[in-house]
């Protein structure tokens, strides 16, 4: 089989037959969905069930609430195809050619990691022009990470996402590459030690992710999240310390993109949290996307405290606007 779609769910009964049925439209057929219920209270398990008594290419599982990270790691223990791909119940497939379009590709030479574009889109489907990207300078070419690794973290294109790569799933159990569990933000360690292994990468300029932005009620939004982001930002700058990474330039500035995110969310930490972001404000200098530059800029003329608290308001118009 070629390729395993994960779908961890959670209370997502809203979005979950347009999730479904955007992959299981799909015109290239050899693919299996695992779908992980993690504990709903709501009706998205029934809806997916009724799904899956129609499509035998649906795979439910249920476990009590453990967050995205288990769910996912349950599934890619149970994934059957060469490829992995992921997508969140609350989001969708823009594009119904994408995976034909991948195989296509793995038929003419081997990757590790294909990356296509995401759109971001409000609940009712509207794109969010604002946070659209440049395009792929190199696409359709299997291209050596080393070789671009940095232009992506320069142009905030290395997307510190699960959903809009494709992955080799040899590579993945060979590496042991798995989700952090019992934390949000596992994305993001998740493709650091996914970039840390993987040796080529596809890029595709086709807008085939629709990631859905929340004003409320996101797991991302909740009181734990900005605390465990900090642990994160902890757990890589160790890593580099002990030069135990790969690629360390791009990942010092993929963490310093994150610690701009940690300042922004400052008011929300634990005290400890606080004392352990203040000591790792050395990250800043590794900033290379224009967002960490500025915020760097920002903070040499106005202080720490301004500067968290002019990001906080960025982040907070950002999201209502």
């Amino acid at each position: 089989m070629r390729f395993s779609i994960i779908v961890p769910m959670y209370n997502a009964e809203r979005f979950i037959d347009r999730c479904l049925n955007s992959i299981l439209t799909q015109t290239y057929t050899e693919f299996e969905v695992l779908v992980v219920d993690d504990g709903s209270s709501d009706l998205c398990f029934e809806k997916a069930y009724r799904m899956a008594e129609k499509d035998l290419r649906l795979r439910l599982f249920q476990i009590p609430h453990s967050g995205p990270g288990t769910a996912r790691n349950i599934a890619l223990a149970e994934a059957k195809g060469e490829y992995v791909l992921f997508v969140d119940a609350d989001d969708y497939w823009m594009d119904s050619e994408i995976l034909r379009k991948l195989d296509n590709l793995i038929r003419q030479q081997h990757t590790d990691v294909f990356m296509f574009r995401m759109v971001k889109v409000t609940e009712d489907e509207r794109v969010l022009l604002r946070y659209k990207k440049p395009l792929f300078s190199c696409e359709n070419k299997v291209l050596d990470l080393k070789d671009v690794y940095m232009d992506l973290v320069k142009d905030g294109q290395a997307l510190a996402s699960a959903c809009n790569k494709c992955v080799c799933k040899r590579l993945l159990e060979k590496y042991s590459i798995k989700f952090l569990e019992d934390t949000t933000g596992e994305d993001i360690d998740w493709v650091l030690q996914l970039f840390s292994h993987a040796h080529t990468i596809c890029l595709l300029n086709i807008d085939a992710y629709a990631y859905t932005q929340h004003r409320t009620d996101s797991r991302s939004l909740s009181k734990d999240a900005p605390n465990d982001l900090v642990g994160i930002v902890e757990r890589w700058s160790l890593l580099l310390k002990q030069e135990q990474v790969p690629h360390w330039e791009a990942v010092a500035g993929m963490i310093a993109f994150e610690y701009g995110i940690c300042m922004g969310n400052y008011h929300l930490l634990s005290g400890e949290k606080k004392q352990a972001l203040l000591s790792h404000k050395y990250l800043l200098q590794y900033g290379m996307d224009s967002k960490t530059s500025l915020i760097r800029r920002f903070n040499k003329v106005f202080g720490y405290a301004f500067t968290c608290f002019a990001i906080r308001v960025y982040l907070t118009v950002r999201r209502i606007w």
